[in-house]
C-alpha cells in the first residue's frame, strides 16, 4: 500500500473532498533551510509498518527530496508496553521488526535524526468495516460511473474516515475524507471517488483515522486548492518542527469491476 517544496505541497498525496471550514496558517515561499518530512503509518493489518524520512526543498528547486539515513526510529505501543526499533531497509525508509497494530492502542513515534528529535502519538480508532461496494451511473459524469461504499458509522460520535482508490492495480489521485457530524450511527451509502468506466477494476480502502489526521488531510486539500502566493502547510501532528504525519489507523477494503 501506498514531499514537498518549502511550503510542503506535499503532493505526493491527494485530491481530497472536504466538509467544514478550517483556518490554515500560511508560510513564506522564500528560500529557507530544508525541513524534515515524516510519513509514518501503523495499521490493523499485518506489518511491517513503514516510516519514511526525507527533507523538503525550496519552491524553485526540482521535486527531488533528499532521503534521511542513519536516524534512530522507535515505535512504541504504549497500551501494551512494547517497543520496536525500526530497521532502515533503504535510504530514508524504516520498517518495524515485531510490532503489531491493534485498534484502541496508543502508539508513540520517536525519531532522532542528526540530533533533531521529533515525536508524535496516535491512538488507532476502532475498526469500521467496509461492508460492500457497488457502482451506479453518475448523473453529472456522462456515461461514467461512481463508487458507492456501504458501511455503518458507530453510535459514538467522533469518527473520521479516509478513502483511497486503486484502479486497475494503480493508486489514483481520487481520495476523500468524511466525519460523522451529520451521519452519526447511520448506514452510509454516499458516493466517493472520481468517475470510473466500464471494465475498470476498483479497490476501495476505508481507513478509520483520528481527528488529527482528519485535520491533516483537510488542510492538505486546502493547500492543493490554494492559488495564493503563500500556500499553507498541512497541519502536522509531528512535534519538533518536522512536516508530515504519523497515523495509526484501521483499514478495510472491497473490490468491484465496473459493469
Amino acid at each position: 500500500m501506498k514531499m514537498v517544496k518549502t511550503f510542503y505541497i506535499v503532493c505526493i498525496l491527494f485530491s481530497t473532498v472536504f466538509f467544514s471550514c478550517q483556518k490554515v496558517v500560511n508560510i513564506n515561499l522564500n528560500a529557507s533551510s530544508p525541513r524534515y518530512v515524516v510519513e509514518g503509518n501503523v495499521t490493523n493489518l499485518p506489518g511491517p509498518y513503514l516510516v519514511k524520512i526525507t527533507k523538503s526543498v525550496n519552491f524553485d528547486q526540482d521535486n527531488i527530496f533528499p532521503t534521511v539515513s542513519g536516524a534512530l526510529v522507535l515505535l512504541t505501543d504504549n497500551t501494551a508496553g512494547l517497543a520496536d526499533t525500526l530497521k532502515e531497509t533503504s535510504p530514508g525508509n524504516y520498517q518495524t521488526v515485531s510490532l503489531n497494530g491493534i485498534p484502541g492502542h496508543k502508539y508513540q513515534l520517536y525519531i532522532n535524526a542528526n540530533n533533531n528529535v521529533f515525536t508524535a502519538s496516535c491512538t488507532m480508532p476502532a475498526l469500521v468495516t467496509l461492508d460492500s461496494l457497488y457502482t451506479q451511473k453518475s448523473s453529472v459524469r456522462g456515461n461514467r460511473s461512481q463508487l458507492i461504499p456501504v458501511y455503518t458509522d458507530p453510535i459514538a460520535h467522533g469518527n473520521y474516515y479516509h478513502f483511497k482508490e486503486f484502479k486497475n492495480d494503480s493508486e489514483t489521485s481520487s481520495e476523500s475524507i468524511r466525519n460523522d457530524n451529520l451521519i452519526n450511527g447511520q448506514v452510509i451509502k454516499e458516493p466517493v471517488g472520481g468517475g470510473i468506466a466500464s471494465g475498470d477494476r476498483i479497490v476501495l480502502i476505508l481507513e478509520c483515522i483520528d481527528s488529527a489526521m482528519y485535520q491533516y488531510y483537510y488542510t492538505l486539500g486546502q493547500t492543493k486548492n490554494q492559488n495564493s502566493a503563500t500556500p499553507a502547510n498541512p497541519l502536522s501532528n509531528i512535534k519538533g518542527g518536522a512536516l508530515g504525519y504519523f497515523s495509526a489507523h484501521t483499514s478495510s477494503s472491497k473490490s468491484v469491476v465496473v459493469p
